[in-house]
């Protein structure tokens, strides 16, 4: 069972990636409708890739939060940490059982 506070947490975890999504969806839109001359060019592209990368990264993260087991281990079924899943919300183990895994 999710108590209130967990629940808030995860809440505000999502709606920073959403908010984060829109500011690069945004960003990208700009960037693409931007005329460039040559001296920029190059420039232009690399900021173009580095907002289509975050938009990947923050699609993938808003996927998984959608499943509804996000924020429970894969491997013991234990709360994942909250400090954790806002630094890497594509987790799917908490940080004893991640150790545990052989690299």
């Amino acid at each position: 069972m999710i108590t209130a506070s967990r629940r808030a947490a995860l809440d505000e975890i999502l709606a920073r990636y959403e908010e984060q999504y829109e500011v690069h969806t945004e960003r990208l839109g700009r960037l693409l409708a931007r005329r460039s001359n040559r001296r920029t060019a190059v420039y232009n592209v690399a900021e173009v890739v580095s907002c289509r990368q975050a938009l990947a990264d923050i699609a993938r993260a808003l996927q998984c939060m959608a499943d509804r087991d996000f924020g429970r281990c894969a491997d013991c079924s234990g709360d994942i940490p909250i400090d954790r899943l806002a630094l890497r919300p594509a987790d799917r183990s908490c940080g004893r059982c991640a150790q545990a895994i052989p690299a």
